[in-house]
């Protein structure tokens, strides 16, 4: 997953290590918990690495500037339900990082469907947001630019008189 995660962070900036970074705190603290609260060694199912592995496939699937709490909903859902509740690892029928997708996507499809244009896809001089932006937007929903607009063409046919044609 390291060359993905390395390529999403060029093509679309540093949403993608934040959010790997939010799902894999979120991961191991829950899946710490979760285990505590069945009596079992913590340590011992936390050395497998299973759920960072959760947390990586998740956030590689999310949008890179998703704001924290989707990160944070969807990694408790998958270690908790579509992990333990089944019996922990080997146990469960679907991959728990697609059912956290899922579940994100069915419960907040706008914000599982908002991403930020690849760096080869801007127009020139547009960049995208530093570190310190992309914390912003990812803490504090502060987004600079929500968007680029002008006019359609056909707006600029009707209201340019250079474009009418004399009779």
């Amino acid at each position: 997953t390291v060359p993905g995660l390395l390529v999403l962070t060029w093509q679309f900036g540093w949403g993608s290590l934040i959010n790997t970074v939010i799902a894999t705190v979120t991961a191991v603290a829950c899946e710490a918990a979760i285990v505590k609260v069945r009596g079992r060694s913590v340590s011992f199912y936390l050395s497998d690495y299973s759920a960072v592995v959760t947390a990586v496939l998740l956030a590689l699937s999310l949008p890179p500037l998703a704001p924290w709490w989707i990160v944070v909903v969807g990694t408790v859902f998958s270690i908790v339900v579509a992990k333990q509740l089944y019996g922990g690892l080997g146990y469960n029928p679907f991959n728990p990082a697609m059912v956290g997708y899922v579940v994100l996507l069915i419960s907040f499809p706008i914000q599982m469907t908002t991403w930020v244009s690849p760096l080869a896809l801007l127009p020139e001089g547009v960049t995208h947001p530093g570190l310190m932006e992309s914390l912003q937007i990812v803490f504090a929903g502060i987004n600079p630019v929500d968007g680029v607009t002008g006019a359609t063409p056909l707006d600029v046919f009707k209201h340019s008189s250079g474009l009418l044609a004399e009779q």
